[in-house]
């Protein structure tokens, strides 16, 4: 990913220092226009946002508490506020949060969970397009802090959008090998489950998604046509999990056991 001081657009690519990636002046408004247009915002209005929408309708409720976590520009923190009671977005990126537009019932806070937690609990967590791209030992931070911001029996809900067993991930990982580096990072979904278990998390549902191949910055008005019908004869044809190139993971903190150990 590039550095700071010239944000790259919503992709794969890996940062070094993942909380640093978004702090270039105007990443908001980058980051808004990708999922307005084009593949991304056809596989967000028309596959994604359906999806996440029925986790947060059957997990939420007037009562119930929602933390989004690197929440970015607000776009799951909205969508949440319309399940949740109360929702709290956080994020380390000014220039991101400066981009969000909260519904009445958000509150946003500039704030690094992983170094200063909020003295508050909620029923469900959220985060979307953070653990692909971060370090390993930033993903064991942000899991820790979010099981530690959960209830007991509270749910996380997150994603990975570069699988490494889908054809897009098979082709970044080739290209990695062809450049001898890692330019885009890839995650499996095994490996995902792995961190969530090692954080105390137990892994409740997986739902695949995003079937038809990613072809970068082409054909997107294309894309726009093509991604919710390859997505319904995907799901007919039964097209194996591990060939889609995202997937949202739901994940509970166990409730404590009542018999004694």
């Amino acid at each position: 990913m590039q550095s700071a001081s010239a944000p790259s657009p919503p992709g794969h690519a890996l940062s070094h220092d993942y909380r640093l990636s978004h702090a270039a002046q105007g990443c908001g408004a980058i980051y808004t226009a990708t999922f307005q247009s084009g593949y991304y915002g056809a596989l967000w209005e028309k596959i994604e946002r359906p999806i996440v929408e029925e986790i947060f309708r059957s997990a939420g409720g007037p009562d119930r508490r929602c933390l989004d976590f690197a929440c970015g520009t607000g776009r799951i923190t909205n969508v949440a506020a319309r399940f949740f009671g109360t929702v709290v977005g956080v994020d380390v990126s000014e220039p991101m949060l400066a981009g969000a537009t909260p519904c009445s019932n958000v509150r946003l806070c500039l704030i690094d969970i992983t170094n200063e937690p909020l003295n508050e609990r909620f029923n469900v967590a959220s985060a979307f397009r953070f653990f692909l791209n971060a370090d390993e030992d930033l993903r064991r931070q942000a899991l820790l802090a979010l099981r530690e911001h959960l209830v007991e029996g509270g749910q996380l809900v997150c994603n990975i959008h570069l699988n490494a067993t889908s054809p897009a991930g098979v082709a970044s990982r080739l290209l990695n090998t062809v450049v001898g580096r890692t330019k885009y990072n890839t995650l499996r979904l095994d490996r995902m489950e792995e961190l969530l278990a090692d954080a105390g998390f137990l892994v409740e549902k997986v739902i695949p998604y995003g079937f038809l191949p990613r072809p970068g910055r082409f054909a997107p008005g294309l894309c726009e046509a093509l991604v919710g019908p390859a997505e319904t004869m995907s799901r007919a044809l039964q097209i194996p999990a591990r060939l889609a190139e995202s997937f949202i993971v739901v994940a509970a903190k166990p409730k404590p056991s009542p018999y004694p150990v």
